[in-house]
């Protein structure tokens, strides 16, 4: 199997929610190493819980890289933030406040209001004018976006990327979802996959089960840019220039055919 890129996994000790020691942390790594993943965003919450500062961040990465050297993991991480949208977002990315993807400033991991789904093409059309390309973080845990028609499609076509969560395709919450989110894989909707791991115990990093998953899906080529390339080439700052997505398919109606005989 290629080497996976998790863009998405909360392993900084102590900073939010994500795991509670530094050999928490290392276990974490240890876990996703096993399953093939060689690339982790160090990932930690920007909102209104935790006002956590870039240069926190980056510091905890740091001692994270320390302790995966030591403990002879072969893993790389990058300090990374999971920002939630808010009014002043662009304010707040002017003001130094927020950490894009591997502080290289070209990407920066979003995520919808908690318990609200809100209209980001105007933040999301703020922050490609500023330079940087929104990556909407597990979209497809909001109703409306998956199921809505045109709606993922439009914050698509305003410039922003979109990474989905390995549980919501190893473990879809209906045979409704599962079909939509197969539907995006298929039609080039999903650039990028994260864990969300948080802990060793609870929410796991685990990207091998849902890249096969998407193998099945979609097929390995599909499977590998979005496990992998795509998420390489995200932590290090290149350029990603995806095509659009296809249309959604239609169903076709027939008429019988003594209707239409003539």
């Amino acid at each position: 199997m290629i080497p996976l890129a998790d863009i998405h996994c909360h392993l900084l000790a102590g900073l939010d929610d994500g795991p509670r020691t530094r050999d928490d942390a290392v276990a974490m790594c240890r876990m996703a190493h096993a399953e093939g993943v060689r690339l982790m965003a160090a990932t930690a919450h920007q909102n209104e819980r935790w006002r956590l500062s870039p240069e926190q961040i980056r510091q905890a990465a740091g001692q994270l890289h320390d302790d995966l050297r030591n403990a002879g993991v072969e893993v790389s991480v990058f300090p990374c933030a999971e920002v939630m949208a808010e009014p002043d977002t662009l304010a707040a990315w002017h003001e130094g406040r927020l950490l894009s993807m591997a502080g290289r400033g070209q990407y920066l991991l979003l995520e919808m209001p908690r318990g609200v789904c809100v209209d980001l093409i105007p933040t999301v059309r703020d922050l490609r004018e500023a330079g940087l390309r929104p990556i909407l973080a597990h979209p497809e845990r909001e109703a409306e976006l998956l199921h809505d028609p045109g709606r993922i499609e439009a914050l698509i076509e305003a410039g922003s990327l979109v990474q989905v969560s390995s549980e919501s395709v190893t473990s879809p919450k209906s045979r409704e979802d599962a079909r939509r989110l197969r539907s995006w894989f298929r039609r080039g909707i999903v650039h990028a996959a994260g864990s969300d791991g948080h802990s060793p115990r609870r929410r796991q990093p685990r990207l091998a089960a849902a890249y096969e998953q998407v193998v099945r899906w979609a097929g390995s080529a599909a499977a590998d840019r979005i496990f992998s390339t795509n998420g390489m080439a995200i932590l290090h700052g290149l350029p990603l220039d995806p095509p659009r997505p296809t249309p959604a398919r239609q169903a076709l109606w027939f008429l019988p055919r003594f209707l239409v005989s003539g």
